[in-house]
């Protein structure tokens, strides 16, 4: 498959939330960068293509955690999950991802 990224995805495996709409599906990210995501859930649970999203997912940097609030949108269905792609991260969350992609 002929993946197209801007930034380098790093593993990891983080608990997270998916919320769409009034929907909440529990699920782990897999891997991560600064522009996007692959989350593992239930296919049969995943919204369509193209649906504005939001992820959830609590960061421990420098011993500190912080819950953040990723927009995103889903841009790659797959059997075990989504490829996400960020929409606007407000600064605190970029920071973590920055953190999470070079420091893992």
């Amino acid at each position: 498959m002929n993946e197209r990224r801007d930034s380098q995805r790093v593993p990891v495996l983080i608990d997270a939330v998916l919320n769409y709409q009034a929907h909440v599906l529990v699920c782990t990210v897999r891997d991560i960068s600064l522009n996007g995501a692959f989350v593992e859930g239930r296919a049969e649970a995943l919204p369509y293509f193209n649906a504005s999203v939001e992820l959830g997912l609590t960061v421990t940097t420098a011993g500190e955690t912080k819950q953040h609030r990723i927009p995103a949108k889903i841009r790659r269905l797959a059997d075990n999950g989504a490829g996400l792609s960020f929409g606007d991260v407000e600064m605190d969350a970029y920071f973590s991802l920055v953190n999470l992609v070079y420091n893992a």
